[in-house]
């Protein structure tokens, strides 16, 4: 070979490998001291990819797995009330036997029935018991997701309780102050709001409305008052039942000022549907739509914005109360007035909710274990893609930190190479 001044090949070669040595002495320490194979993007793409993916689904498997838990601690406090509330009616059956025996004088009975007053109180109490804020005894099923997609299938459903029975409802409504019974399904940017007892709907190209959360059904009457704030461009202010619009249509065009107008809808339980404006006796508008029972909805497509106001409601779909055996124990007159068949209906009734209580525990937690299980897996399969081998890493380490000296020691070696050509010129 060559001796030359201006090029050191050997030089050169044991550069660029030392370059390449220290570039992976860098990575391996990387790796080591993050505990993370994958550094940056590059050292593996698609495990990167997958890898991301496998770590929100651990997560999303352990939300789902602490909302059961919460479910389970709600399940458990309520079980918990209804222990209680056993105790109580055992100890008002105890009183009603006590009560009967022929030896105690009204002195006594009358001292039976004040804590029988009292435990009454107690079981009224029960009544209003929350978890968090949500009612543990009342008419509505709760529904707890056990996998992380919420599929229909794999909820597990709480059942409700009852305790105190279903209370009555009636369906009537003379302002808006309070939207607790009502759902809104407007879109997004176009829901109405309230101010003291008018409902405004804004203006808006889209559809704004409410459906209420009761069920009204048979006969009913409604009765509104409204105004445009632009009456040269009205809304179609609508009211109908799950798609079954009333006898308004034409309303929009109808009213062409800023006025208050009165709407008043009649239906008379047989398919007809009348509407009347302002107090007039001729019908303002007819339909036939062979109602049955529905949900209610009020709203607004377009135009300008709308206030409603004196909102009612008058239906036979009213409901009465559907009391339980427990809510008659509660509101017996007295000790002589409690029949006994009551008391042990309502144990019967309390030792059931107990019973399903415990049966939707049970299922919620082998739901729970089977999300753990599937976390593991998931936190194992993610880590084969992204946690370090550390006794395979530590082995590259001190392979490339011996490449990195050696390589440190033979560039020294190729630079001092030139110096034979200074000799030749001595």
């Amino acid at each position: 070979m060559s001796v030359v001044i201006n090029t050191n090949y050997s030089a050169t070669l044991a550069s660029n490998n030392l370059a390449s040595s220290n570039a992976s002495l860098q990575k391996s320490l990387n790796r080591l001291s993050s505990g993370t194979k994958i550094v940056s993007p590059a050292d593996d793409a698609g495990g990167l990819a997958v890898s991301m993916k496998l770590s929100a689904a651990s997560k999303r498997q352990g939300a789902v797995s602490q909302n059961i838990g919460n479910a389970t601690s709600l399940l458990q406090t309520q079980d918990g009330d209804l222990k209680v509330a056993a105790k109580v009616l055992d100890r008002i059956s105890e009183l009603k036997m006590l009560s009967t025996d022929v030896t105690k004088n009204s002195s006594d009975v009358a001292n039976y029935n004040s804590e029988f007053k009292a435990l009454q109180a107690q079981l009224t109490a029960f009544g209003s018991e929350k978890f968090n804020g949500v009612a543990l005894f009342g008419s509505t099923d709760l529904t707890v997701g056990t996998t992380e997609n919420n599929s229909a299938s794999s909820a597990v459903t709480i059942k409700a309780v009852p305790l105190l029975g279903t209370p009555a409802f009636s369906m009537v409504s003379d302002n808006f102050a309070d939207l607790s019974n009502w759902t809104d399904l407007s879109q997004p940017g176009d829901s109405p709001t309230v101010s003291g007892n008018t409902l405004h709907f804004p203006a808006a190209a889209g559809d704004s409305r409410l459906e209420s959360n009761q069920t009204v059904s048979k006969a009913l009457e409604i009765n509104f008052d409204f105004n445009f704030t632009d009456g040269s461009n009205p809304g179609n202010l609508f009211v109908d039942f799950n798609t079954f619009i009333t006898a308004m249509d034409g309303l929009d065009s109808a009213v062409s000022d800023t006025n208050t107008h009165h709407v008043r809808i009649a239906y008379d339980g047989a398919g007809h549907f009348t509407s009347f404006l302002d107090g007039a006796s001729t019908p303002f508008d007819t339909k036939n739509l062979a109602f049955s029972s529905g949900n209610l909805e009020i709203g607004q497509q377009g135009g300008t914005a709308t206030d409603v106001r004196n909102f009612s409601i008058t239906s036979t779909s009213t409901s009465t109360a559907s009391p339980s055996n427990v809510s008659t124990v509660a509101s017996a007159a007295d000790l002589g007035a409690l029949n006994l068949s009551t008391v042990t209906s309502a144990i019967q009734d309390v030792a059931t909710y107990r019973a399903q209580n415990g049966a939707t525990q049970s299922r919620l937690g082998f739901a729970d274990e089977l999300l753990t299980t599937n976390k593991t897996n998931l936190e194992a399969a993610n880590s084969r893609i992204i946690d370090v081998d550390v006794a395979s890493e530590s082995t590259q380490l001190a392979r490339f930190n011996t490449l990195v000296q050696a390589g440190t020691s033979m560039l020294a070696q190729a630079n001092q190479s030139a110096q034979t050509a200074l000799k030749l010129l001595q």
